[in-house]
Formats: C-alpha cells, structure tokens, sequence
C-alpha cells in the first residue's frame, strides 16, 4: 500500500474519534442555577445568602458571560452588642453582577475564573464593584436528558470603596460563598 493510500484511509477513522468524542462534550447553550450560601460583608459579619444566575457558553463551554441578582442581610451580632448605633438604613443587601468566565476544562477538575463588574446595595447605600472569582460546573449525568441537570460552587470577592459614617474611603473586600443547582439547556 501506498503511503497516500494509508493516510487516506486514516481519515474516516479520524473522522468518526472526533465525532465519538464530540458526542461526549454537552451541547448546551444556556444555563439557570438557583444558589445559597454565605456573604461576609467587610467589618460587618457574614450572614445567609441567596442568588440567581444566567450563563451564556461560548466556544464548547470554555468561555462564558454571566448576569447574576443576590440577596442577604447585612445583620451583625458583633456590632449590635458593641454598640447600639445602625451603621445603615436597613439591613437588607442586594447584588448584580454581569462577567466572564473561563473555564480550560469545562467537564475536567479544574476551576473556572471569573472576573467582572458588580453593583452593591448595602443598606441602601449602591457601590460600584470589581469581581474576582472562580467555582466550578459539575453537570450530573443521566437526568433531564444529557447533562441537563448539574451542581455548581463559586467564591467571588467584591472589591469596592466603602465609606461607613462619614469615615474615609477604604478598599472593602466582600467574599461571596455558594453552592447551587444548574440547569443546561
């Protein structure tokens, strides 16, 4: 046989490993994942947290643009039996964050990265935020069809500058917590 005739026929063989494999990638787009965990407000206590999430993939899952909406308490037993002054309005906090992602084995051990922009509502004061962070999707084999269904865990850090009762500006590093469900589609 003929060197030409040998690499031709290599080629279905080729052919037919990558769709195999192709197969085994998930083909999804889209992503929803509800989460709770924990928000450790700066100087102010970690407390309950609860979110949602939208994930566009891009390029097989590797990369991908994410908006997100949070909720918790800013609630501190520390301060609340130093001292009986309300550093804010109200207790409540509230986040938004639009990123992008980066994940070198979407379906491998390694974490994804994640960096992006925030807007936090801490007792009615809003900051502009940088996020930092990485977690990892673990999609669940077998339910809801092929990969349909998964678990996911983030940490992010929010970095703003926080003024409390007219003090001066500081660099405040929020660390955000969580674990929740994922659903592909």
């Amino acid at each position: 046989m003929s060197r030409t005739i040998r690499i031709r026929a290599l080629f279905p063989l080729l052919a037919a490993t990558i769709a195999l494999h192709a197969g085994a990638q998930p083909r999804y787009e889209h992503a929803l994942s509800a989460s709770g965990g924990l928000y450790a407000a700066s100087g102010l206590g970690t407390n309950f947290y609860y979110g949602a999430r939208y994930n566009y993939f891009i390029f097989g899952g590797r990369y991908f643009v994410e908006a997100s909406i949070g909720s918790g308490s800013l609630k501190s037993r520390v301060l609340e039996s130093v001292s009986k002054a309300q550093i804010f309005s109200t207790d409540r906090l509230l986040t938004y964050e639009f990123s992008v992602a980066y994940d070198a084995m979407p379906t491998g051990a390694l974490p994804f990265v994640l960096f992006g922009v925030a807007g936090i509502n801490q007792g009615g004061e809003t900051s502009f935020a940088g996020v930092i962070g990485f977690g990892k999707r673990v999609p669940i084999p077998g339910l809801f069809g092929s990969n349909g269904l998964g678990v996911r865990f983030d940490a992010r850090d929010h970095i703003f500058s926080q003024r409390i009762n007219n003090s001066d500006p500081a660099i405040t590093h929020n660390i955000v917590a969580t674990l929740g469900v994922q659903v592909y589609f």
